[in-house]
């Protein structure tokens, strides 16, 4: 009955009745756009994480409401994931703060978000933001306005060849810079870890564009930038020292190169840059000419050109957009890797066996792949294709628990291989 009393107001909202919990009504701006490749904002689907706690007090185990799933949808709205992460006011008109972040993650300890920008090919899931803007609000207006704040750097690189060739299969790959460490939700603080690796950056599908995500306070100045372009058979190299006038990336801020890939000697044509916050969007650049070099290039493991091995896979989990090379060696008939079969007329299609060795059959040593509808499951999928078995290939996708064990979710891009 109370349901039926909930009357369409203007623009399609709800008047909540007398006696009726009052739900937030949640939209989300963001300091500074443009993080994807697509340059848009928001996106639908977008997942945020949502905190309630009383008015000026820590956000701790006491908060009212905690990481509450709210999603994009196209309307300039956030709306609970389902009904258990609404939010709704206290009944007492008591004063409440709001704490919001994203990309949402459904487990955390101790509200630390963890960080790991080793490879990027999903820069939208690696651009940490972060807003306490709403505070002191109760019922008497619904609106939470949350302004969110990007909490870290940015290269954005537009790439030429000097003779204007299209360039195929083109990776770039960062030197000598911190890649892990954590956000602490609590006080809005970055903490990085001190190791350096190498980070693979995210490249459009023209080979025109690529960026990358890093640490706020990195120092450039031991840093390459290399370009490794049809599969290595060309390669080129340009040092990253002197580019940042600064020394360190600051946080909230992207910086803008022109590079043009060149077999001759590096030359800096203009040793001017403009650094902008995210929210520009006519950037000036600095260009550089990067040369063509003989040396071997770094590997990234997970990459395209350096993919995991499932035993490697097996171990690295928490990577997103990676690759990893196996033999399709089964399926399954349940819902764990316990119902492993190399029976193909009873396999599922909605998920394969990979393991290292061609017939594998020791559940430790294989790893179960989600195969969602279309063309990734057209294609794989033993049921529909028992001639894949045996069969190599190669998986772009999250490592993450499927299937009650290290599995891979989420796959955007496969390729057979041949011996």
């Amino acid at each position: 009955m109370m349901m039926g009393l909930l009357l369409p107001a203007c623009e399609g909202e709800e008047i909540n009745p007398p006696g009726a919990r009052t739900a937030i009504r949640l939209t989300a701006e963001i300091e500074g756009v443009r993080t994807r490749l697509s340059a848009s904002s928001w996106e639908k689907g977008d997942a945020i994480g949502v905190y309630m706690k009383k008015a000026g007090s820590p956000l701790d185990a006491g908060a009212l409401a905690s990481n509450m799933q709210y999603l994009y949808n196209e309307s300039n709205l956030f709306h609970p994931k389902d009904q258990q992460n609404a939010i709704y006011f206290p009944y007492n008109n008591q004063l409440v703060d709001f704490i919001g972040y994203y990309p949402y993650k459904g487990e955390m300890t101790d509200f630390q978000f963890p960080l790991n920008l080793t490879i990027q090919g999903d820069q939208g899931a690696l651009d940490l933001m972060y807003a306490d803007n709403v505070v002191n609000r109760d019922s008497t207006n619904r609106n939470v306005d949350m302004s969110f704040a990007h909490q870290l750097s940015k290269l954005w690189m537009e790439i030429n060849h000097y003779r204007g060739l299209e360039l195929e299969n083109l990776s770039l790959i960062i030197t000598d810079v911190p890649t892990t460490g954590s956000f602490d939700l609590t006080t809005g603080t970055l903490s990085v870890d001190m190791a350096k690796t190498n980070v693979a950056c995210c490249v459009n599908k023209d080979c025109t564009v690529a960026e990358a995500i890093l640490m706020p306070g990195t120092n450039l100045a031991g840093s390459d930038m290399w370009f490794i372009a049809d599969e290595g058979a060309q390669v080129y190299k340009v040092s990253l020292a002197e580019l940042v006038p600064s020394d360190i990336l600051a946080k909230s801020t992207q910086y803008n190169f022109r590079v043009t890939l060149h077999s001759d000697e590096v030359e800096i044509v203009d040793n001017k840059i403009t650094i902008k916050p995210w929210y520009t969007t006519t950037p000036d650049s600095i260009e550089m000419i990067a040369e063509r070099t003989p040396e071997d290039p770094p590997a990234i493991r997970g990459s395209f050109e350096n993919p995991y091995t499932v035993a490697e896979a097996i171990i690295n989990q928490g990577y997103s957009g990676v690759w990893v090379k196996g033999y399709i060696v089964g399926g399954f008939t349940g819902t764990s890797v316990g119902s492993f079969t190399t029976d193909t007329s009873t396999a599922k299609n909605s998920c394969i066996a990979i393991a290292d060795t061609q017939y594998e059959t020791e559940i430790a040593n294989i790893m179960a792949v989600e195969l969602p509808s279309g063309s990734i499951r057209d294609d794989l999928n033993l049921a529909d294709n028992p001639g894949n078995m045996h069969k190599r290939v190669m998986i772009k996708g999250d490592l993450t628990t499927y299937y009650s064990a290290p599995g891979i979710k989420n796959p955007k891009q496969h390729q057979f291989l041949t011996e």
